[in-house]
């Protein structure tokens, strides 16, 4: 039914990126979506690929033109799903020290 259909999730492509971010408190941005031809992000899942798991990452996500204020949360907290917005761009940094780096997949659905 046509109800059915719009309550149905649906994304015409995704994105990968994968991020390495040092422990310098450095913020590290992906693409920015709406300039690279794919359009908002319907849902972004950040997946943990390695890194010390007691590290805090920072999450800013950029929504109509300008970024919110950051989302903390510990790298083994990861992976985390955020959906049901109009998301342009992400930016991401994590503090813990110098001696490790965490490298984080950022996945888009558009």
């Amino acid at each position: 039914t046509v109800q059915e259909a719009t309550n149905l999730q649906v994304f015409k492509t995704y994105s990968s990126k994968r991020l390495t971010i040092n422990d310098d408190d450095t913020e590290h941005e992906g693409d920015d979506w709406t300039t690279s031809g794919d359009g908002v992000a319907k849902e972004v899942l950040f997946v943990p690929i390695s890194g010390d798991a007691a590290n805090v990452i920072k999450i800013r996500l950029k929504i109509d033109g300008s970024y919110g204020d950051y989302i903390t949360i510990l790298f083994d907290d990861l992976p985390l799903t955020i959906n049901g917005l109009a998301i342009e761009q992400v930016a991401v940094q994590s503090s813990g020290g110098a001696s490790t780096s965490e490298l984080i997949e950022v996945i888009s659905f558009h």
